[in-house]
């Protein structure tokens, strides 16, 4: 799948570009934290081949932060193909 459709499928996921709070990357994951959690497709995500998994983390603000695992090496592309689509980096 390419990054670009991969990026549109996890931000449907997520709920759309107006849920996001917080969007981030590091070796292997993509780190985000949402507004609503209604609008949050969990199943969706996890149905999507370049996920490996989905995390729940629990912060220090007493909020939640999802961790998608895409493995090493695919974190910084799938994160540029979001921040593309939501027009602003987080």
């Amino acid at each position: 799948m390419e990054k670009q459709q991969l990026a549109a499928g996890v931000l449907k996921a997520l709920g759309g570009a107006d849920n996001l709070v917080k969007l981030s990357y590091c070796a292997s994951r993509i780190r985000v934290t949402i507004r609503d959690n209604a609008r949050f497709d969990r199943h969706a995500l996890e149905a999507l081949d370049a996920i490996k998994s989905v995390l729940e983390v629990d912060t220090a603000q007493h909020s939640t932060e999802y961790h998608l695992v895409v493995g090493p090496g695919n974190s910084r592309s799938l994160y540029e193909a979001l921040t593309g689509l939501t027009d602003q980096r987080r």
